[in-house]
């Protein structure tokens, strides 16, 4: 047939419309090609079949001539123009209206338009094979790629399908991946012909499982959310929630074959990661439905465990190489700042980014510690921190009043469920050139004992606090008041353990000590933030209950009636009288506190109760309720405890100055403050403001008069703190000093603590902390008069290795300083006899060899003092000598 006179066909078929076809008008348009082109159609009387046999021979032969066909080659070259392609896709609908959709079954005739007044009573067996005679021709237009994907051909690819299925359900999928229609297209037709009504039942079940089956191919997910989230959109009584629900349902319903919730659990995975990072209304919807898919499969029993860990591998597997790194080789890198952003959000996205559904939470609470620990060494304004928060009050929030007891007790007592993932002790955040980059690495093996080393209670505290969480803060307040009450006793007694040596005894003793000051800091931190006081104040009974059952306790297993309390517990009771000074005084008329005062009065009474504790008792029993909008009603102590708790430089300073004289005056109420006050100076302490900063040295200083061994412990363990800032670590050094000059020849009693705490500080790898080390050794020997000799030889050692392998001047400079100083220090050589042959050989192998001048001669100076010592030494009466030589003997 000439393509000039089939063109002519499809224009002028083109021009009808669709409601205006009629027999007449389409014979009119087959006029221009001649009827022996249509010999095989000479017998069929029925015009409207006639004329549909032409039709489909005019089509057909138009796209072999002009249309492309099926091929993926790139040389492949487009046949048809514009308006060519236009006008048949045009014609091709038409065709459609009058004959597919016109010979469908009744009950799929509603799923595509059709505007044709044409109609055809036919019997069913004829319907049958004009049905598949026409199926059959479109089946061969459809192997013309083009039209295949064209959009215009939506309606006659569903009447297609359509026909399909009613001809041959079995069998139709094949048919229909044998032309390779697009997956959203065929998905799309599958489910509108699924929700048709008085469909057979073969038909819906073989509907049904090539729907699953289009589903469980490699994309099919993403293809049915796509199809049903954009279906009827502006339909309110089908949202974007349900319509994800009707979703969830079909792919994690039970009786599925493993390889599908294997495949669409892929997709799903697939599917979340594109639409959390697209950021649009659609994306949200896609998310929202692939998390409650993902739900879902977590949901399933036991039998479905393996989806179980390929949800929790997926979210948290990426975090594996912080728990347990493959190389532990310092400088190696873990993991790159962005690659951890990305991580973070898709797992803050996946349980706390949406407001209609989310993942269990109960997942992360064997995570908690990972995060905990990942929060505290991350940039303060990171992006990452505000992820890990808000996963992290999301878990706890979601959690019942035991699984919140657990987990925060774990994060207090720092103890490691079996089951709990906990990030390597050796990793550090580490600052690339760039200064907003980082990445996460190996550091160095730690020196420091592990007692001292990272505690998650403080960055739970943190995060409480930034989140305003306010019902989470108090549940989590009375859950580390309870146990700081009730773990006074130890679990398991030192002195009952015969396989636990005195080093390991030490250590587990610091291990306690420092977990319960570290819980007094969090309680502090916590009774200080004021956003959760209308909780306490108007929910008191939790809080009143703890105070009464603990208070009770405490008495009757040791108090009054049994012998006095030990020195613990009384420090116990004080401190939470500390705390919760201000609570007492807001509900003192509150029926409950009735039975505390009791108990305080009682013991206050007794001959065990120290004379500090006295003092406090009164101030809280005998006070009036203190009106809060009223701050004239404040004591000189609270008010200056106000003024350092500013955050105003000039208010700490001005604090500082009244504390320092109450301190000096001996006011009763600052004295029994003592504790609030040492927190306050070393949180002021790390002032960016000289002024403020060194009026914190003078009250540090100050406290040693009433709390002394407390406060050279607590600046100690500041010292030793590896999450310290590196400026407030040399800051505490400084004051530290300061407290060893106030203390004077006293400090003799700390002498051990305060160099192994220095000589610790000279092996980190910063050099001005090196160097600042150094030069506080030298001070405290000063200090000490130089009562040094226990610890000479360790301190050699250390000046011996800084002077062999140290590149960094000031600290080669120090250490050389500090060993002069002690050999003018000490008083004769009888002591550093074993060691006077090193000392010299050292001095002169500096002298000779360093490069630095001023070592030189700080060498030779401390050369000319060992010169000095051993002439005065062996030129002494001789009766004296003999005396001081054999006086270990005598």
């Amino acid at each position: 047939m000439d393509v000039d006179r089939l063109r002519e066909v499809i224009n002028c078929t083109a021009e009808v419309k669709a409601r205006d076809i009629s027999l007449n008008k389409l014979s009119e348009c087959l006029k221009v090609v001649d009827e022996n082109m249509f010999s095989s159609n000479e017998a069929v009387s029925d015009t409207l079949w006639k004329i549909t046999c032409q039709y489909y021979l005019v089509l057909t032969q138009f796209a072999d001539k002009c249309v492309e066909n099926n091929s993926t080659s790139a040389e492949s070259i487009e046949k048809i123009s514009l308006h060519d392609q236009t006008s048949f896709l045009v014609v091709i609908d038409l065709v459609r209206q009058f004959t597919l959709h016109l010979y469908l079954p009744q009950e799929l005739r509603e799923l595509s338009r059709s505007d044709a007044q044409l109609r055809a009573i036919v019997e069913q067996k004829e319907r049958v094979q004009r049905l598949s005679y026409c199926v059959a021709q479109f089946r061969y237009l459809f192997d013309k790629k083009m039209l295949v994907l064209h959009p215009m051909m939506s309606d006659c690819a569903i009447d297609f399908i359509a026909g399909t299925y009613s001809l041959s359900a079995e069998s139709a999928l094949s048919q229909m991946k044998s032309i390779e229609f697009p997956k959203q297209i065929m998905l799309r037709c599958l489910l509108m012909i699924k929700g048709c009504k008085e469909l057979s039942i073969d038909l819906c079940e073989a509907l049904h499982r090539d729907l699953l089956e289009l589903i469980g191919d490699p994309g099919g997910f993403s293809i049915l959310c796509r199809t049903l989230l954009t279906v009827n959109r502006s339909d309110a009584n089908a949202p974007a929630w349900y319509k994800s629900e009707i979703i969830a349902k079909i792919v994690t319903r039970k009786g599925h074959k493993k390889n599908f919730y294997r495949q669409v659990l892929t997709d799903c995975f697939a599917t979340f990661r594109e639409a959390i990072y697209a950021k649009s209304e659609d994306a949200l919807a896609y998310a929202n439905t692939c998390l409650e898919c993902i739900k879902r499969f977590y949901q399933l029993p036991a039998a479905y465990s393996e989806l179980h860990k390929r949800i929790e591998s997926y979210f948290f597997g990426r975090f594996q190489v912080l728990i347990s790194p493959e190389e532990p080789i310092i400088g190696y890198v873990l993991v790159e700042q962005s690659k951890l952003l990305a991580d973070l959000y898709e797992c803050r996205m996946a349980f706390a980014g949406s407001s209609i559904t989310s993942l269990p939470s109960s997942i992360l609470t064997r995570y908690l510690p990972l995060f905990l620990s990942l929060y505290s060494i991350l940039p303060p304004s990171s992006n990452e921190r505000n992820y890990l928060q808000d996963m992290i009050i999301f878990c706890l929030a979601n959690r019942t009043k035991k699984e919140l007891q657990n987990a925060v007790l774990l994060i207090a007592m720092d103890q490691a469920a079996s089951d709990n993932f906990t990030m390597h002790s050796r990793i550090i955040m580490k600052q690339t050139t760039t200064a907003d980059d980082y990445a996460l690495q190996i550091g160095p093996a730690s020196n420091e004992k592990r007692f001292e080393g990272r505690s998650s209670l403080p960055s739970l505290v943190l995060i409480l606090k930034s989140a305003n969480h306010n019902l989470l803060i108090y549940d989590v307040f009375v859950i580390l008041l309870s146990e700081l009450m009730t773990s006074t006793k130890p679990t398991i007694s030192l002195e009952d353990s015969v396989l636990v040596d005195e080093i390991e005894k030490e250590d587990m003793l610091c291990k306690r000590f420092y977990k319960k000051i570290v819980l007094i800091q969090s309680l502090t931190e916590l009774i200080s933030h004021k956003n959760f006081h209308n909780q306490m104040y108007d929910n008191p009974d939790e809080i009143l209950k703890v105070l009464e059952s603990s208070v009770a306790h405490l008495m009757k297993s040791a108090g009054i009636d049994n012998g006095p309390l030990d020195n613990k517990r009384e420090d116990i009771l004080d401190i939470v009288l500390t705390l919760l000074r201000d609570f007492f005084k807001r509900i003192r008329n509150c029926e409950k506190m009735g039975n505390i005062f009791k108990l305080l009065q009682r013991y206050k009474s007794s001959k065990e109760c120290s004379d500090q504790l006295k003092i406090k008792i009164d101030n809280i029993c005998n006070t009036s309720t203190v009106d809060y909008d009223d701050d004239d009603n404040d004591t000189p102590c609270q008010n200056a405890l106000s003024l350092c708790a500013d955050q105003e430089p000039y208010c700490k300073v001005h604090g500082t100055t009244l504390l320092l004289k109450l301190l000096k005056e001996r006011d009763d109420e600052t004295i029994a403050e003592r504790h609030t006050i040492l927190i306050l100076a070393l949180e002021n302490l790390r002032s960016e403001e000289s002024y403020s900063f060194l009026n914190s040295v003078r009250l540090l200083v100050a406290l040693t008069d009433v709390l002394e061994s407390e406060t050279v412990e607590a600046v100690l363990k500041e010292y030793h703190n590896v999450e310290n800032h590196m400026d407030y670590k040399l800051k505490i050094g400084e004051a530290t000093v300061k407290i060893v000059e106030a203390l004077g020849p006293f400090a003799i009693r700390y002498r051990d603590e305060l160099l192994n705490c220095f000589l610790a500080g000279t092996q980190s790898t910063c050099d001005e902390f090196r160097t600042s080390s150094l030069s506080n050794i030298g001070n405290i020997c000063r200090i000490l008069s130089y009562q040094v000799h226990h610890f000479f030889y360790e301190l050699f050692l250390n000046i011996c290795k800084i002077m062999e392998a140290d590149k960094y001047v000031p600290a080669r400079r120090a250490s050389i300083l500090v060993l002069s100083q002690l050999i003018q220090g000490i008083e004769g050589l009888k002591d550093l006899q074993e060691y006077l042959l090193s000392i010299y050989r050292l001095l002169k192998h500096v002298i000779a060899t360093d490069k630095d001048d001023v070592t030189k001669l700080q060498a030779a100076l401390a050369l000319d003092y060992l010169k000095s010592k051993a002439v005065d030494f062996f030129t002494m009466d001789p009766a004296d000598l003999e005396r001081r030589m054999f006086e270990g003997f005598i």
